[in-house]
């Protein structure tokens, strides 16, 4: 009797932690929506702004630590985000990142 608890018990756990899992794998594909251009965007603006600080306002270092700060920000929120879809993804999904 219980044995047939025990395994009824861990059939019940392994359920509820796909349940759990899939419901934080469609949660990131809508925050990845806002997410992912929202990256872009801190990337790619960090980096002119490094790049034109870098060419033309050396004296504002300020700026230049900015820039970098956000496009460096802005990859390591991008590989954080795809690295948290794919772990989280069900069996048999190829994750393809948009270009």
């Amino acid at each position: 009797m219980t044995m047939r608890f025990r395994r009824m018990a861990f059939g019940l756990g392994r359920v509820v932690l796909r349940a759990v899992r899939f419901s934080l794998y469609v949660v990131l594909l809508l925050i990845g929506r806002l997410l992912v251009p929202v990256a872009s965007l801190l990337t790619v603006g960090g980096l002119i702004l490094f790049l034109f600080c870098l060419l033309f306002l050396r004296d504002q270092t300020r700026l230049l630590i900015l820039g970098g700060c956000l496009a460096v920000g802005g990859i390591v929120l991008q590989v954080f985000y795809d690295a948290a879809l794919r772990l989280v993804a069900p069996e048999g999904v190829v994750v393809v990142s948009e270009l």
